[in-house]
């Protein structure tokens, strides 16, 4: 099996000024006042869907970040930019920043469906995904009491299987993902979970916009592409990626990453991970 993974997007849009209450209005000053707006690209963000496509992916991964500050406008936009690839069979997760504010949950469930923790049949695996985002006015994120239950129970009946959540739980080092104030707050108790089952084969997660591939010691590989959405700027360091995976019943054997190069998306020069970020 081929299986595409996106994530980070942060489609954009301009907001209302009815939308600017809270934390929203705080992100409207980090993103318009500050520049950060400027750290992503609406024309990689639209060229991403037929890159991916041409890859000949069996199956396409997202883990989340679909927004900016999840507002209707940006997640009407980014359901519109994501629908070719949802002629395959596709599989979102959440961000935080599809959780930015306490009105706005919900409104990523009614674009884009189910946040459960969920157990999906993928050909040679299943796919065990993972919603750990709440609104926070930093960025962290949080698996409740009832999550780690359900995670346990998914992954015990899951087989073979990958797991997909937002947040990193390692850092590239091999390290506790930190800081404290844009982390899984209880990643240790999730990798209590995750050490009990030794059917996991690989992570998957988005949120640390540079890419990178590490594992937890003596566990499963964990593999990030970085944002797919990123803007072309290379004295910063800064490309879009997305990778494609080739899965059997024993894991990921095989990684291809993608880059963008200002013009397109290309295979990453040198081979998955080898620019370092």
């Amino acid at each position: 099996m081929r299986l595409a993974h996106i994530t980070d997007l942060h489609v954009e849009r301009t907001p209302k000024l009815a939308d600017l209450l809270g934390k929203r209005a705080l992100g409207a000053v980090n993103l318009y006042v500050l520049g950060r707006s400027h750290h992503f690209s609406r024309a990689v963000q639209e060229a991403l869907p037929a890159a991916v496509l041409a890859t000949n992916p069996d199956r396409i991964l997202c883990t989340g970040d679909l927004t900016a500050t999840a507002t209707d406008a940006e997640f009407t936009a980014a359901k519109a930019l994501l629908e070719p690839l949802r002629t395959l069979p596709f599989d979102c997760i959440p961000g935080n920043h599809d959780v930015y504010t306490d009105e706005s949950v919900g409104r990523y469930a009614r674009h884009f469906g189910d946040t459960s923790v969920r157990c999906i049949a993928a050909g040679p695996v299943a796919l065990v995904l993972v919603d750990v985002c709440r609104p926070d006015w930093l960025s962290r994120g949080r698996a409740t009491a009832a999550d780690l239950v359900a995670l346990d129970a998914a992954l015990a009946g899951a087989g073979p299987c990958i797991l997909g959540l937002h947040y990193p739980l390692r850092d590239r080092r091999g390290a506790p993902y930190g800081p404290a104030g844009r982390a899984l707050e209880n990643a240790a108790e999730v990798e209590a979970v995750i050490e009990k089952h030794l059917n996991i084969l690989a992570i998957l997660h988005g949120h640390e916009h540079h890419g990178y591939t590490t594992r937890i010691p003596g566990g499963p590989v964990i593999h990030n592409p970085g944002s797919s959405g990123y803007a072309f700027l290379p004295r910063q360091h800064r490309a879009a990626h997305f990778n494609v995976y080739e899965v059997d019943g024993t894991g990921i054997v095989g990684v291809e990453r993608y880059a963008w190069t200002g013009e397109r998306f290309e295979p990453e020069a040198g081979g998955a991970y080898a620019s370092g970020g």
